[in-house]
C-alpha cells in the first residue's frame, strides 16, 4: 500500500488496513453459491447506474451508457464441451457515471460503508465480487469540481489476498469521465458454473435482475458485448411490449406493487420479491398456485409470467448478500379448531411470507378471474372423472373443494390426480387424529362439555372410517372384477394354468398370518368370517402347522388350513380351546374329478388336521374335543361340480340356494362350489357396500 502525506490519503490508508482484516471473515458470511456466479455482475451493473444516476439525474436514460465485455478461457475446450460455452476469464464493466470521485471511494474503502443506504446499498458489494472473483481493478476518470485542473484519474486493485493497493490520483489527458471495473481471477469453485451461461443468457439475466429500471424508466443504455458482437439491453426490452398488468393494494398495512411482464425464455410462471429496484429471490408460481401452471394466452400468443413484488417493506428486508428477504420468525401464532397453525389476523402487525404468496394471487385472480374458473372447472371434472374410475375408488369419500381443486396443477394427469388425492388423504387423516387427541383431552366435567365433545368425537372417528372403509370396500371390488376377468380369459382361450394362480388370489401360497396380514390377503372370498382368523396356514404340510407342530406325522399338504383359536377375557378357563379348524381345497378348473377322489382327499385331511394335540402360539397344549367343529370347502369348476354332484347327493349332500353343495355330520361340515359361486356369493355380500360407494 502507498503511503501519502496528505491528510485525506491517510485517512484512507487507515481504512485499507481495516478492509484487508475483514475480507476473508466478510467473504465466509456471505456464502454465495455456485448457482450466484454471476451476483458480483449484478453488483458491477447497479452500480454503474447508480453513479450514471448521481451524475446525469433525470437524463440518465437518454445519456447514460453501460458496456460489458465478457472473455472466456478457451484454453481447455474438452472440459467445457457439454456446456456449450467456455467459462469466463474475466468481465469488463465500463460506464460513464461520476466515477470514484474522493467522496466515493472513501466509501468504498470503508466495510459496510452507508453511504448508499438510502438506496439499498449495503456496503459489501465488493465482498460479493471477491467471493467469487479474486482480483478486482478499477481505473476511473472523475470530475473535481474543487480544484483546477478538474478531472483526475483514479487507479486501484482490491484483491481477496492483499486487500487494496492504489496510486495516488494523477490528473487525467481525458476530460470525460469513464470508469472502468475489470473483475478477473475467477475462483476456481465458480469457474463451471461459469460456463453455463452464454452472451445471451448473461444478457436476459441483467435485464431480469434491473428490470425494475427499465419499469420506472430509469435504465441506461447496457450493451453485453463479447467477440464483437453486441446485445443491447434496450432493444430487448420495453414496458409496454411485455407488462401484461399492474396490481397495487396493501399488505397489512404496507403498500406493494406486482408487476406481471411476459417471458417466453421462462419454463413455467415465477414471482420475484425484490429490492431497491433489483430481483432478490424468485419463487415458482405453481408452488404457491398449481392451479395456474400452463401458460396464459395474451394478443393471441401464449406466453410465460414473470411477477416483480416491490415494496418499502421489501427495500428494508433485504438482507447483506441481496439473495433474501428477511421475513419475522416469530410471529404471534395461535391454533384454530382445525388444529392448523394460523396467524392471529388481527393482532398480527408483521409480514410473513405466504402472504405476499397471497397478494401475488390475488392479482392473477384480478387479471385473469376467467381464465382461473375455467380451468378450476376442468380440474374438478378431471378430478371426478378420475374418482369414477377404478383407480380412483379409494378417493370418493374424499371433500373435494374449490380451496383443494386450486391445489391441483391444470396440467395434471390421472398419475399426478392419484399422487395429490393420496397426499390430501393422509393430510386429512393426520388431522382428524390430532383433532381427536386433542378433543380427547379437553376438560368435560361439565354435562354439556361431555355431550359436545362427544358428538365431535364420533364425528371425527367416523369421518376418519368413512375415508378407510371406502378403501377397503374398492379393494373388494377389485378383487371380485379381477377373479371375474380370469376366469372369463381362461374359458375364452381355453387355456387354465394350475390352480396356484386362483389359490394366490386368495391367500398367498406358503404364507402364514404371520406374514400375510389381514387386509393383505382376500380371505372374505370365501367366507367374511375368515378375515381375522388367529392361524392361517396356505399350501404347507399338515405337520408344520403351528397348533400341531411335531404332533402328527401326516405330510398331506392342505391349500389353505385355518384355526380359531379365541381369547378368553375376565377369568381365564383351565384350558385354552380351539373353536374350529377350516381347511379349503381349490381345484384347477376343467380338471377331470371323481367323487371318489374328492372323497378321499377330504376324509385324510380331515383325520390329519385332527391327530395329534394342538398347541397354541406360545407351545401351551391345547385340547380339541370331539365337539370342535372343522369345516371343509372344496372348490372346482362347473364341470367338476356336476360330475361330484349326483353322487354327493346319494352320500347325503343337499343343494343350497346359493349353488353349492353341503353336508353336516357330527361336527364336520363340508361344502362343495363352484367359482362361479364364489364369485356371485362374494359380489352379493359386498354388494350394499358397492352401491353406498357407487361402484356397482
Amino acid at each position: 500500500m502507498v503511503a501519502t502525506a496528505d491528510k485525506q490519503h491517510s485517512y484512507i490508508e487507515m481504512e485499507v488496513k481495516n478492509i484487508h482484516t475483514d475480507i476473508e471473515g466478510i467473504i465466509r458470511e456471505l456464502n454465495l453459491s455456485e448457482s450466484e456466479v454471476l451476483f458480483p455482475l449484478f453488483e458491477a451493473v447497479v452500480n454503474s447506474i447508480q453513479s450514471i444516476h448521481e451524475k446525469y439525474a433525470k437524463k440518465s436514460k437518454e445519456q447514460g451508457e453501460i458496456s460489458i465485455f465478457i472473455e472466456r478461457d478457451r484454453q481447455e475446450p474438452e472440459l467445457f464441451e457439454s456446456e456449450g460455452n467456455y467459462p469466463i476469464k474475466s468481465i469488463k464493466i465500463v460506464d460513464n457515471g461520476i466515477g470514484f470521485t474522493n467522496l466515493n471511494y472513501e466509501s468504498f474503502s470503508k466495510s459496510h460503508s452507508t453511504k448508499k443506504v438510502d438506496i439499498g446499498g449495503k456496503g459489501v458489494g465488493r465482498f460479493a465480487m471477491l467471493s467469487i472473483f479474486n482480483r478486482m481493478q478499477v481505473k476511473s476518470i472523475y470530475k473535481d469540481t474543487a480544484s483546477k485542473p478538474a478531472f483526475y484519474s483514479r487507479v486501484f486493485e482490491l484483491s481477496r489476498k492483499n486487500g487494496i493497493a492504489e496510486e495516488e490520483p494523477a490528473v487525467s489527458k481525458g476530460k470525460k469521465e469513464t470508469t472502468e471495473v475489470l473483475l478477473s481471477d475467477i475462483n476456481p469453485r465458480f469457474i463451471k458454473a461459469s460456463s453455463k451461461y452464454s452472451q445471451e443468457a448473461i444478457a436476459d439475466n441483467i435485464l431480469e435482475y434491473c428490470l425494475l429500471y427499465y419499469l420506472n424508466d430509469k435504465a441506461p443504455v447496457i450493451r453485453v458485448v463479447e467477440n464483437g458482437e453486441e446485445i443491447n439491453l434496450t432493444n430487448q426490452f420495453t414496458p409496454q411490449d411485455f407488462v401484461i398488468h399492474t396490481f397495487t393494494g396493501k399488505v397489512l398495512k404496507d403498500d406493494f406493487v406486482c408487476y406481471y411482464v411476459k417471458n417466453n425464455k421462462l419454463k413455467a410462471h415465477e414471482y420475484l420479491l425484490c429490492g431497491h429496484n433489483r430481483k432478490v429471490k424468485g419463487k415458482r408460481i405453481d408452488k404457491i398456485f398449481p392451479l395456474f401452471s400452463s401458460k396464459v394466452v395474451e394478443n393471441g400468443e401464449e406466453c410465460w409470467l414473470q411477477a416483480y413484488v416491490v415494496s418499502n417493506y421489501l427495500d428494508q428486508r433485504v438482507n447483506a448478500s441481496r439473495n433474501e428477504i428477511r421475513f419475522p420468525k416469530n410471529q404471534d401464532a395461535v391454533e384454530d379448531d382445525e388444529t392448523q397453525t394460523k396467524i392471529d389476523e388481527a393482532r398480527r402487525t408483521e409480514i410473513i411470507e405466504t402472504d405476499i404468496d397471497r397478494f401475488v394471487i390475488s392479482g392473477l385472480q384480478d387479471k385473469y378471474k376467467d381464465i382461473i374458473e375455467k380451468r378450476r372447472d376442468y380440474v374438478k371434472d378431471a378430478v371426478n372423472k378420475f374418482m369414477s374410475s377404478d383407480e380412483g375408488l379409494e378417493y370418493r369419500t374424499l371433500d373435494i373443494d374449490n380451496d383443494f381443486l386450486s391445489t391441483i396443477p391444470d396440467t395434471a394427469d390421472d398419475k399426478k390426480l392419484d399422487d395429490i388425492l393420496h397426499e390430501h388423504q393422509y393430510r386429512n387423516w393426520k388431522l382428524i387424529r390430532k383433532k381427536r387427541e386433542r378433543l380427547l383431552k379437553k376438560d368435560f366435567s361439565k354435562r354439556k362439555d361431555y355431550q359436545d365433545l362427544l358428538t365431535d368425537v364420533v364425528s371425527l372417528i367416523t369421518k376418519e372410517g368413512n375415508v378407510r372403509l371406502g378403501q377397503y370396500v374398492a379393494h373388494r371390488k377389485t378383487i371380485i372384477d379381477l377373479l371375474d376377468k380370469y376366469l372369463d380369459w381362461c374359458e375364452e382361450n381355453n387355456n387354465y394354468s394350475e390352480e396356484a394362480t386362483l389359490h394366490n388370489l386368495v391367500f398367498a401360497m406358503g404364507g402364514t398370518n404371520a406374514d400375510t396380514p389381514y387386509d393383505s390377503h382376500n380371505l372374505w372370498l370365501l367366507d367374511d368370517r375368515l378375515a381375522f382368523h388367529r392361524h392361517i396356514y396356505s399350501d404347507t404340510t399338515v405337520k408344520k402347522h403351528k397348533p400341531r407342530k411335531g404332533k402328527t406325522a401326516s405330510r398331506l399338504e392342505t391349500d389353505i388350513a385355518i384355526y380359531d383359536v379365541p381369547y378368553t377375557y375376565g377369568e381365564k378357563t383351565e384350558y385354552d380351546e380351539v373353536a374350529s379348524a377350516v381347511i379349503f381345497e381349490f381345484k384347477r378348473p376343467d380338471r377331470q374329478l371323481t367323487y371318489e377322489e374328492f372323497s378321499k382327499q377330504m376324509g385324510n385331511q380331515v383325520v390329519a388336521v385332527n391327530s395329534g394335540k394342538i398347541i397354541d402360539k406360545n407351545g401351551k397344549h391345547v385340547v380339541t374335543s370331539k365337539a370342535t367343529p372343522v369345516f371343509f370347502y372344496y372348490v372346482c369348476d362347473v364341470n367338476a361340480y356336476n360330475s361330484l354332484k349326483v353322487r354327493a347327493e346319494i352320500e347325503g349332500f343337499r343343494e343350497t340356494p346359493y349353488k353349492s353343495m353341503m353336508r353336516l355330520v357330527e361336527n364336520i361340515y363340508v361344502e362343495i362350489m363352484t367359482y362361479q359361486t364364489l364369485l356371485v356369493n362374494s359380489r352379493r355380500r359386498n354388494k350394499a357396500f358397492f352401491k353406498k360407494l357407487g361402484i356397482e
